[in-house]
């Protein structure tokens, strides 16, 4: 039950409203909030809102079209001030709102299993469970106890892969177990895609996909959101022969191009989370799973 029945309104931000804005990240996840890196690009993109009572800016959200419809809820945020009041909740209705006048194809957002708050806001909207992953951090690069730790990572028999191998590469993704059991989502530190041949083609593109020379395999990385020097690994799988060609592969890469923030993975299916212990990361010591959402909608044709 809301227990203040004070006004709230939702309104697109704007740049005088940064210092607002800063002020309640800097008491979000005591103080290491990702909003400050991201706030002068969303306030020029759109879709970053603040909420106002009496012209006080007591909250934020933000709603990213990630591809033509496809729309990403996140960063929830009320003041410290006037939390506990269900505040957070009215904010996330009239974004849900907004939202939905869209006609949108998907709306979805993430939370972690420990964020009992914000679960709590997600089920009463009437979102539903789409997809959980295991959530694998490290502070160190991952660390191989074999020779090739010593072995550059372009001395190994993998290769980019090119636009030409584009289709197979698809096929070869489509057909995986963790592609199956993610229900089809390219998980990008907290944000989740729907995996599409686009998206495959920018990654291609920016050179972070890999295929083993005469083998079946492939690796993929991301830069993480929160730390252009970091990568993240997005797909590995592989062939038997070759799994342990691909896991020295990802733990050079690490070492060799990671200048700055953390090493992380998420994943869905059994295979991935083994393949990513090999690895070397660990499960985050809090979050046990990273759970994505989806608010079901119903289009013309009658079918969700």
């Amino acid at each position: 039950m809301d227990r203040n029945p004070a006004m709230i309104s939702l309104r697109p931000a704007r740049h005088e409203d940064k210092p607002g804005i800063l002020k309640i990240a800097s008491s979000t996840w005591e103080g290491w909030d990702y909003v400050p890196l991201f706030v002068d690009a969303w306030i020029e993109e759109g879709g970053l809102y603040v909420a106002e009572n009496d012209a006080e800016i007591v909250g934020i959200t933000k709603t990213t079209d990630l591809d033509q419809g496809e729309l990403w809820l996140e960063a929830i945020r009320v003041s410290e001030e006037h939390r506990g009041k269900g505040w957070g909740f009215r904010i996330a209705r009239e974004q849900l709102d907004l939202a939905l006048a869209e006609n949108p194809v998907s709306i979805r957002l993430s939370t972690a299993d420990v964020n009992s708050a914000s679960l709590a806001v997600i089920r009463r909207l009437g979102f539903i469970l789409y997809a959980e992953f295991s959530y694998f951090l490290s502070d160190e690069p991952p660390v191989s106890s074999s020779a090739t730790q010593s072995v550059p990572t372009n001395k190994y028999d993998i290769v980019s892969v090119g636009q030409d191998k584009a289709s197979n590469a698809w096929e070869y993704i489509t057909n995986s177990e963790e592609y199956k059991t993610s229900h089809g989502l390219l998980p990008h530190t907290w944000k989740f895609y729907d995996w599409t041949p686009e998206r495959l083609t920018e990654l291609i593109e920016r050179g972070l996909v890999y295929e083993p020379v005469g083998s079946h395999g492939l690796v993929i990385f991301i830069q993480n959101r929160y730390a252009p020097g970091s990568l993240e690994l997005a797909f590995i799988e592989g062939e038997e022969n070759v799994l342990d060609l691909l896991v020295h592969f990802v733990q050079g890469k690490f070492r060799e191009e990671v200048t700055e923030g953390k090493f992380a993975a998420y994943a869905a299916g059994a295979r991935k989370k083994g393949l990513i212990r090999r690895i070397g990361l660990k499960p985050h010591p809090r979050v046990k799973k990273v759970m994505v959402f989806d608010y079901p909608l119903f289009h013309p044709t009658g079918k969700p």
